[in-house]
């Protein structure tokens, strides 16, 4: 077991179990600033030396009867060429990546953008779409475990801040994300 300890208040903590000869992480607890655990997850049984059928399982993988399947168009671009930047750094976390979902629904308005940071071990999404008074409310907040969210109106978008991160983190995504044009 290694336990991974935060130096700051921006992150959770981490127990992780592993197997001695494969490596693989057969439990993972998230804890919190007192060290509570907020989220674990951890097999019930595990056989490590289980034959595999690749062209079984790519079969069964295959088989979606019964499922709604949804690919949606992504174009990769970057927040800065969406008009969006964060006004200082968030310690410890990095932007990865920022993706606009293409919605030919959207009548030429605002298409949602996600733009996801991370430190190495938890990441944070920030989601921005166009604000629509129906389905916004201000000041709305989320707990689910480990997973927060805090959402906002700015401007005349809406910004959805999600991620494994304590509430404060998300807040101060939200406070440091400015418009530029």
């Amino acid at each position: 077991m290694v336990e991974i300890v935060p130096k700051d208040g921006l992150r959770f903590g981490y127990r992780i179990w592993s197997e001695v000869s494969t490596g693989l992480v057969v439990k993972l607890q998230t804890l919190g600033s007192d060290g509570q655990v907020l989220e674990q997850l951890a097999y019930s049984e595990l056989q490590l030396d289980a034959p595999v059928s690749m062209s079984k399982l790519s079969r069964l993988m295959r088989d979606t009867k019964g499922y709604d399947i949804y690919r949606p168009k992504l174009r990769k671009t970057t927040a800065e060429a969406e008009g969006w930047r964060l006004s200082e750094p968030v310690p410890g976390f990095q932007s990865m990546s920022c993706h606009v979902r293409e919605a030919p629904e959207s009548g030429g308005t605002f298409s949602p953008m996600q733009w996801v940071f991370s430190d190495g071990l938890a990441s944070v999404s920030l989601f921005i779409q166009a604000y629509d008074p129906a389905r916004h409310q201000q000041g709305n907040s989320m707990v689910s475990g480990a997973t927060h969210s805090v959402s906002r109106k700015m401007g005349d978008h809406w910004v959805t801040v999600m991620g494994e991160v304590p509430k404060s983190t998300l807040e101060k995504f939200a406070r440091v994300l400015e418009r530029t044009r």
